[in-house]
């Protein structure tokens, strides 16, 4: 009887272990599983002048910020954001396609690391 529970207890935890397998597996993954880019060259190149003109634009309203009093905050950040939206429009892209980008750009590290030359190359011009 006692050999009999055994072998039950053993035919769970085997049935039992075969069930979760893949979703141990997805959970303990190191990289998340590849999904195929939809980001051509031609957007990466885009996303790599964006990136650039963003720290520009950074550099130059954060001093500005920091010194900011009252009311001046806003005006400043608001100006930025205008400058960051047309930055966006002149290579085509919008915020939601920089995001998206961004976003497969965290999951696909080689589309990452051209972007990254793309984004150095980008800065040596500047």
């Amino acid at each position: 009887m006692k050999k009999l529970i055994l072998r039950g207890i053993a035919l769970f935890v085997l049935i039992a272990g075969s069930a979760l397998s893949p979703f141990l597996k997805a959970a303990f993954a190191q990289e998340p599983p590849k999904q195929e880019s939809k980001i051509d060259t031609t957007q990466l190149i885009a996303f790599a002048r964006v990136y650039v003109e963003f720290e520009k634009i950074r550099d130059t309203y954060q001093t500005r910020l920091n010194n900011a009093q009252g009311d001046e905050g806003a005006a400043i950040q608001k100006e930025a954001g205008v400058k960051i939206d047309e930055a966006l429009a002149k290579q085509g892209l919008t915020r939601e396609n920089y995001s998206q980008i961004i976003n497969t750009l965290n999951t696909d590290s080689e589309l990452r690391a051209k972007a990254m030359q793309l984004i150095d190359e980008e800065r040596k011009k500047s």
